[in-house]
């Protein structure tokens, strides 16, 4: 093979490569943009998979799914989750306003009061459902982390449950004196 046959192919290769992986991304980048929210079509994904601390008035560590921008500068969080049951759950709501005061003490950024969790069913082919879901205010989070911290301390006795599953998965449950199913 002649030097410059070699030269042609490995140039062609190359570019061939380079297209590849061009179209990987380009692949990528509408798979993700068909997973939004149809309110955030015109967002920019500003993070993902990104863990966020802040320190006060209360220690919040927080893994966001996705963070997206609307043209106004507002972030608006979005939490995947797959379960059979389709439908936001009080856990989905804590978590995602956590999540939002973790990134507000860290970055300073405006975060807005709402959020989304989009939920896709095990079942083949499920498609993911959009629920649209109001956060709970910055107070109540300090607030939830301030009784969760006297729980484990052993300063407060902890209540039982609204959901009688959580009550079969509690740490608590042998102390508790809620009824049992």
């Amino acid at each position: 093979m002649s030097a410059l046959a070699w030269g042609v192919g490995s140039v062609i290769a190359i570019v061939c490569l380079m297209a590849w992986r061009r179209s990987l991304e380009t692949n990528a980048a509408r798979t993700e943009r068909a997973s939004r929210p149809a309110a955030l079509r015109d967002a920019e994904l500003v993070y993902m998979e990104r863990l966020f601390r802040v320190s006060t008035p209360v220690g919040l560590v927080a893994k966001l799914d996705r963070a997206y921008r609307l043209p106004s500068g507002v972030i608006v969080l979005v939490e995947f989750k797959m379960r059979w049951s389709n439908q936001p759950s009080l856990s989905d709501v804590i978590q995602l306003s956590a999540q939002r005061r973790a990134v507000m003490g860290q970055t300073g950024q405006s975060v807005a009061s709402y959020g989304y969790v989009l939920v896709k069913t095990p079942a083949p082919r499920a498609l993911p459902t959009t629920h649209r879901v109001k956060l709970i205010t910055d107070e109540q989070v300090v607030a939830l982390v301030r009784r969760r911290e006297d729980v484990l301390a052993g300063r407060v006795l902890p209540r039982s449950s609204y959901s009688q599953k959580a009550c079969l998965t509690c740490a608590f449950r042998a102390q508790c004196d809620h009824p049992r199913v």
